[in-house]
Order: C-alpha cells, then sequence, then structure tokens
C-alpha cells in the first residue's frame, strides 16, 4: 500500500496499545507538502480549529497546526524530509513521571504507568497521512486509559482528516501560484 515504507515512528514506537491513522492523496512532491504541514494555520481548518478549542487550547487562527501547537504536546523528533514526528510521555494518576528527556522515556522506560505516545504527519509516495500510537507500560495503564482513547476518537479523527485537507489545499495552492 502507498505510504506504508518504514517511517521514523516505526523506529521510535514500533509497538503499541492504540493507533490511529488518516490518509489523504496529495500528488504534489514531498518538499512542497511538507513545507504546507509547517506552514498551514488554524485559519484554514475551521472545523479542526473548532474541535480543539473545546479543550480550551490556543487555537489562535494565525497559529501554525503542526509547528505552533502539535509540538508543544511533546518532543519533536528528527525525521527524515518527508515526515514530521514528536513523542510525548505522560504518567496519568499517582505514578511520577521518570527521569529522563521524553525521547529517553519513549524509547526506554519500562516502569509502570506511563503512557508513550508519538504521533508523525508524513508524505510518502502521494499520500499526506497522520498516525498516532499510544504504549502503556503496564495492563493497569492501558485498562484506565481505553475509555479516555474510545472517547475521544471521533473527535480526533475528525480533527486530524480536517488538518490533512487543509494541509493538502494549501499545497496544491502552492503549486497553483507557482
Amino acid at each position: 500500500m502507498p505510504g506504508e515504507e518504514r517511517a521514523e515512528l516505526d523506529r521510535l514506537l514500533p509497538d503499541w496499545h492504540f493507533r490511529e491513522v488518516h490518509r489523504i492523496p496529495v500528488a504534489r512532491p514531498t518538499a512542497e507538502v511538507m513545507k504546507a504541514v509547517h506552514a498551514t494555520t488554524w485559519a484554514e481548518a475551521p472545523l479542526a480549529r473548532a474541535l480543539v478549542a473545546l479543550t480550551r487550547a490556543d487555537v489562535s487562527a494565525d497559529r501554525r497546526i503542526v509547528a505552533d501547537y502539535l509540538s508543544t504536546m511533546g518532543e519533536v523528533v528528527p525525521a527524515g524530509e518527508d515526515e514530521f514526528l514528536f513523542v510525548g510521555a505522560q504518567s496519568p494518576g499517582d505514578v511520577p513521571r521518570p527521569q529522563g528527556t521524553v525521547l529517553e522515556i519513549v524509547t526506554g522506560c519500562r516502569e509502570p504507568g506511563i503512557l508513550k505516545v508519538g504521533m508523525n504527519v508524513r508524505h510518502a509516495d502521494g499520500v499526506l497521512s497522520t498516525e498516532t500510537r499510544v504504549l502503556a507500560t503496564d495492563e493497569r495503564t492501558r485498562r484506565r486509559f481505553a475509555p479516555y482513547w474510545w472517547l475521544v476518537r471521533l473527535g480526533s479523527g475528525l480533527t486530524r482528516r480536517s488538518m490533512l485537507r487543509a494541509i493538502s489545499r494549501r499545497a496544491l495552492a502552492g503549486a497553483a501560484a507557482g
């Protein structure tokens, strides 16, 4: 399937308990699409903006979705020219967050009570995609997180699809202007 070759997310978080993937075809060179990934603002994705605003996050119209907002949710990880990647780690409940950088926690922590999160925005083989993975370090944490995941999944999916459409429109408009 197009867009399925190995991404940096596969190396950092190869296993997961929860996963969400959204794809949209964008027939533009990867460099142009990734430029749009970094430049697209909330004003260009009104549905995503409205849904994220429900969480009281700063979704000012001029803020860039990926570069300004999504990157605040974790640590941006260097990836290939076709992928924007960030990872996060949290310890819901009564477990203290382990020592180390977010990247160190995601790649090496085995302590119970931790949720490891990775999300990318990627363009490969003419397909723009976003993938989110969540891995709990123990069964209790996985069970505690599952209801939240199923509750937010619909809104999250609508947000991601709106974001991808906005990025696609920007990339295609750039091509038409050039």
